[in-house]
Protein backbone atom coordinates (compact mmCIF):
# COMPACT_ATOMS: atom_id res chain seq x y z
CA UNK A 1 0.00 0.00 0.00
CA UNK A 2 1.32 3.44 -0.97
CA UNK A 3 0.78 5.91 1.89
CA UNK A 4 1.43 9.65 2.01
CA UNK A 5 1.57 11.32 5.43
CA UNK A 6 1.07 15.10 5.37
CA UNK A 7 2.07 16.53 8.76
CA UNK A 8 4.30 19.46 9.74
CA UNK A 9 4.78 18.59 13.43
CA UNK A 10 7.78 16.26 13.86
CA UNK A 11 6.37 14.56 16.97
CA UNK A 12 3.06 13.77 15.27
CA UNK A 13 4.79 12.75 12.03
CA UNK A 14 7.00 10.27 13.90
CA UNK A 15 4.01 8.80 15.76
CA UNK A 16 2.04 8.36 12.55
CA UNK A 17 4.99 6.88 10.63
CA UNK A 18 5.69 4.40 13.45
CA UNK A 19 2.05 3.35 13.37
CA UNK A 20 1.46 3.01 9.61
CA UNK A 21 4.97 2.14 8.47
CA UNK A 22 4.39 -1.60 8.56
CA UNK A 23 1.27 -1.21 6.38
CA UNK A 24 3.11 0.68 3.65
CA UNK A 25 5.02 -0.69 0.69
CA UNK A 26 5.88 2.93 -0.08
CA UNK A 27 5.71 5.57 2.66
CA UNK A 28 6.13 9.20 1.65
CA UNK A 29 6.17 12.21 3.95
CA UNK A 30 5.21 15.81 3.27
CA UNK A 31 5.61 18.61 5.80
CA UNK A 32 3.98 21.47 3.88
CA UNK A 33 1.35 22.24 1.31
CA UNK A 34 3.99 22.59 -1.39
CA UNK A 35 5.64 19.25 -0.60
CA UNK A 36 2.25 17.51 -0.41
CA UNK A 37 1.20 18.88 -3.78
CA UNK A 38 4.55 17.90 -5.32
CA UNK A 39 4.22 14.36 -3.99
CA UNK A 40 0.66 14.07 -5.33
CA UNK A 41 1.60 15.48 -8.73
CA UNK A 42 4.45 12.97 -9.04
CA UNK A 43 2.72 9.81 -7.80
CA UNK A 44 -0.58 8.20 -6.93
CA UNK A 45 -1.16 6.88 -3.44
CA UNK A 46 -3.65 4.45 -1.97
CA UNK A 47 -4.01 6.34 1.28
CA UNK A 48 -3.30 9.85 2.58
CA UNK A 49 -3.08 10.77 6.27
CA UNK A 50 -3.74 14.51 6.21
CA UNK A 51 -3.26 17.27 8.75
CA UNK A 52 -5.48 20.24 7.90
CA UNK A 53 -3.21 22.94 9.39
CA UNK A 54 -0.01 22.84 7.36
CA UNK A 55 2.38 25.62 6.30
CA UNK A 56 2.65 26.80 2.72
CA UNK A 57 6.16 25.43 2.30
CA UNK A 58 8.97 23.86 4.28
CA UNK A 59 11.16 26.33 6.11
CA UNK A 60 14.84 26.26 5.26
CA UNK A 61 17.74 28.07 6.88
CA UNK A 62 18.10 31.51 5.30
CA UNK A 63 14.87 31.18 3.33
CA UNK A 64 11.72 33.26 3.45
CA UNK A 65 9.48 32.43 6.40
CA UNK A 66 6.72 29.92 5.85
CA UNK A 67 3.15 31.12 5.77
CA UNK A 68 0.71 29.57 8.17
CA UNK A 69 -2.12 27.76 6.42
CA UNK A 70 -4.75 26.91 9.04
CA UNK A 71 -6.72 25.14 6.33
CA UNK A 72 -3.87 24.21 3.99
CA UNK A 73 -5.04 20.61 4.02
CA UNK A 74 -8.22 21.77 2.34
CA UNK A 75 -6.17 22.61 -0.76
CA UNK A 76 -4.98 18.99 -0.80
CA UNK A 77 -8.57 17.74 -0.49
CA UNK A 78 -9.78 20.01 -3.29
CA UNK A 79 -6.88 19.00 -5.55
CA UNK A 80 -7.65 15.30 -5.10
CA UNK A 81 -11.39 15.81 -5.52
CA UNK A 82 -11.22 18.10 -8.55
CA UNK A 83 -8.86 15.69 -10.30
CA UNK A 84 -11.03 12.65 -9.49
CA UNK A 85 -8.17 10.99 -7.66
CA UNK A 86 -8.85 7.69 -5.92
CA UNK A 87 -6.72 8.19 -2.80
CA UNK A 88 -8.59 7.46 0.43
CA UNK A 89 -8.01 10.11 3.07
CA UNK A 90 -8.03 10.18 6.85
CA UNK A 91 -7.84 13.65 8.32
CA UNK A 92 -5.86 13.66 11.56
CA UNK A 93 -5.91 16.88 13.56
CA UNK A 94 -5.19 17.95 17.11
CA UNK A 95 -8.13 20.38 17.10
CA UNK A 96 -11.77 19.65 18.00
CA UNK A 97 -13.09 21.35 14.86
CA UNK A 98 -12.04 21.94 11.26
CA UNK A 99 -12.49 25.30 9.58
CA UNK A 100 -14.48 24.84 6.40
CA UNK A 101 -16.42 27.41 4.41
CA UNK A 102 -15.63 29.99 7.12
CA UNK A 103 -17.28 27.85 9.80
CA UNK A 104 -15.90 25.57 12.46
CA UNK A 105 -17.23 22.07 11.85
CA UNK A 106 -17.09 19.36 14.52
CA UNK A 107 -14.88 16.46 13.53
CA UNK A 108 -17.69 13.92 13.70
CA UNK A 109 -19.72 16.01 11.22
CA UNK A 110 -16.94 16.85 8.76
CA UNK A 111 -17.17 13.79 6.48
CA UNK A 112 -20.88 14.43 5.91
CA UNK A 113 -20.25 18.14 5.22
CA UNK A 114 -17.61 17.22 2.65
CA UNK A 115 -19.92 14.71 0.96
CA UNK A 116 -22.52 17.46 0.52
CA UNK A 117 -19.84 19.25 -1.55
CA UNK A 118 -19.04 16.11 -3.59
CA UNK A 119 -15.80 15.32 -1.75
CA UNK A 120 -16.20 11.59 -1.17
CA UNK A 121 -12.71 10.19 -0.57
CA UNK A 122 -12.42 11.19 3.12
CA UNK A 123 -13.10 8.03 5.11
CA UNK A 124 -12.60 9.41 8.63
CA UNK A 125 -11.68 12.48 10.64
CA UNK A 126 -9.72 11.76 13.81
CA UNK A 127 -8.41 13.82 16.68
CA UNK A 128 -4.75 13.27 17.51
CA UNK A 129 -3.98 13.14 21.21
CA UNK A 130 -3.18 10.99 24.20
CA UNK A 131 -6.82 10.76 25.25
CA UNK A 132 -8.16 9.79 21.84
CA UNK A 133 -8.18 6.34 20.20
CA UNK A 134 -6.80 7.83 16.99
CA UNK A 135 -4.21 5.11 16.42
CA UNK A 136 -6.71 2.24 16.51
CA UNK A 137 -9.12 4.15 14.28
CA UNK A 138 -6.38 5.01 11.78
CA UNK A 139 -5.21 1.41 11.54
CA UNK A 140 -8.81 0.27 11.11
CA UNK A 141 -9.37 2.79 8.31
CA UNK A 142 -6.21 1.74 6.49
CA UNK A 143 -6.98 -1.95 7.04
CA UNK A 144 -10.33 -1.51 5.36
CA UNK A 145 -8.57 -0.67 2.07
CA UNK A 146 -5.73 -3.19 2.03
Amino acid sequence: MRILVVEDDAFKMNAIVRLVGSKATILSKATSLRSAMTALECAAFDFVVLDMAIPSHTSEVGAIDTYSQPVGGLDVLLFLSSNDRAEKIVILTQYPTVEYDRKHVRLRDFVDVLKQDDIHNVVDVLRFGDDEPWSESLLKAIGGFE
